[in-house]
This record gives structure tokens, C-alpha cells and sequence, in this order.
């Protein structure tokens, strides 16, 4: 059989056909594009001598999740993290590590309105409660 213009309807179907199919291909891919732009994740490190505390702070619409660790050298630390926007505020969220030991930590907080939290400042505090360093962070970075 010799394929011509002389079957432009049945190659006018094929060619439909194949805008179709690449539609559902192509579909999947912008959907991936616009999650990871919905959800940013800004990465923060405090390093304070040989202490470390460093991880990464997930963005959602009406809430966020921090995970991570802190590494004590010399003496006892802690984590200090507290979240708001204009809309609402966090209770502070602390954890406590050890002198020469790392843990491991992994916090969601809630903020139900539209936009959820718009900051997050993440301290490290030593044993005693003396603050050593901070930064805060937002979606753009830290």
C-alpha cells in the first residue's frame, strides 16, 4: 500500500491522534513543574565551632515542615525554631542535644489561613540558655 495525500483524511486523524497523545505526555511533566514551584524548601547551617545545626524548611499553604540535626561538640545545645506570618504566630518549637552526640529532628506547625507562615528563625542556644546564633529564613532563603 502507498501512503499519499490522496488519504488526507485518515492523515489528517493521524496527525490529531498524535497531538493527543503528546498532550498526555507533556501533561505530567508541567504538573511536576508546578509542585515543586508550590512547595519551596529553603535550606538553612548555623555552625558555631564545631557545633552544627543545619537542615531544611518545606513550604505549604498552611503549614511547614523542618527537618534536620544538631551536632553538640562541647557542650549541650539547643534548637529554637518559631514560625509566623501576619496572620498567625507558632509557639516556639525547641529541641535539646548533649555535649558530643547529634540529633535528629522533624517539626510540622500549623498555621491555617491562606499562605500559611511567611518566616521561620531558627537559633541555636547553648545548655545553659545563653543564644549564640540565628538567622531567619522565607521562602527566597535564609
Amino acid at each position: 500500500m502507498k501512503l499519499g495525500f490522496a488519504t488526507r483524511k485518515s492523515f489528517t486523524g493521524l496527525i490529531v491522534s498524535l497531538l493527543a497523545v503528546l498532550g498526555v505526555f507533556a501533561a505530567p511533566a508541567v504538573s511536576q513543574a508546578s509542585t515543586s514551584a508550590a512547595y519551596p524548601v529553603t535550606s538553612f547551617r548555623i555552625e558555631y565551632g564545631a557545633t552544627v545545626l543545619a537542615g531544611s524548611i518545606t513550604w505549604y499553604n498552611r503549614n511547614i515542615d523542618i527537618v534536620g540535626s544538631l551536632r553538640a561538640r562541647s557542650s549541650g545545645k539547643q534548637a529554637h525554631f518559631r514560625a509566623g506570618s501576619a496572620s498567625c504566630s507558632s509557639a516556639a518549637a525547641t529541641g535539646t542535644v548533649p555535649a558530643d552526640t547529634t540529633g535528629s529532628f522533624d517539626i510540622g506547625m500549623n498555621c491555617d489561613f491562606p499562605g500559611g507562615f511567611t518566616w521561620v528563625t531558627v537559633q541555636l542556644w547553648d545548655g545553659s540558655g545563653t543564644y549564640l546564633d540565628g538567622v531567619t529564613c522565607t521562602r527566597k532563603g535564609c
